[in-house]
């Protein structure tokens, strides 16, 4: 079974590679305001280790604490370099990986949690529900630096949980996972073309669509 303390290795795993992606770009593109919810790559990441700061040292906790202003606020005199922003990011996810090793078990993530609702309203729920939170913030904001990636014609890591957890990026898969070996074939009629459907593809394989 697939935990939330899985899914945010995975969600690490994920904005490491985004990040490194981005990073290629060098520091001016790296902070060019570029019309998304936090302006740059820059302050998406940030915001992401400060989400992810508040939720595993606090709200996990069970600590009702108002969110840090940081959060939304990205100190614009902290963090001026590729190397400082990787360092961050490398310190909260040590900071995570620490407290995931302890709570992966249904005991330690049903045990009781808090979180605050629009900055004011600390309601209480599980600690699962409040990893399950930080999660869904993770991918939203990576599916912003995915879509500015593309825009920059820059092919993004993959995102395909089968490819990364269960094929290890063996694509195609090989015959030995398939289910008895075999490779299904479309039962389209031959007088019908437009029901040839080709299989799909996990995403960052070849060529973007577009």
């Amino acid at each position: 079974m697939v935990s939330t303390v899985d899914l945010m290795d995975f969600v690490h795993e994920l904005r490491e590679d985004f990040f490194e992606c981005a990073a290629k770009l060098g520091w001016k593109e790296f902070t060019k305001d570029r019309g998304v919810s936090m302006h740059s790559f820059r302050d998406l990441f940030l915001h992401l280790a400060y989400v992810e700061e508040q939720h595993v040292t606090k709200f996990c906790e069970g600590k009702v604490v108002p969110w840090m202003r940081e959060v939304m606020r990205i100190p614009p005199d902290q963090y001026t370099s590729i190397a400082a922003v990787r360092k961050r990011l490398r310190e909260v996810r040590a900071m995570g990986d620490a407290r995931f090793k302890k709570w992966n078990s249904p005991e330690q993530l049903a045990q009781p949690a808090v979180w605050v609702a629009s900055r004011k309203y600390p309601i209480r729920l599980s600690r699962d529900s409040a990893l399950a939170q930080c999660l869904t913030e993770h991918l939203l904001h990576l599916g912003e630096v995915e879509g500015m990636l593309w825009q920059l014609d820059i092919e993004p890591p993959s995102t395909f949980w089968i490819d990364r957890r269960v094929l290890h990026g063996k694509w195609p898969p090989p015959r030995s996972m398939l289910v008895g070996g075999r490779v299904l074939r479309s039962r389209a009629s031959p007088k019908d073309p437009r029901r040839r459907i080709p299989a799909p593809r996990p995403p960052g394989r070849g060529r973007r669509a577009g």
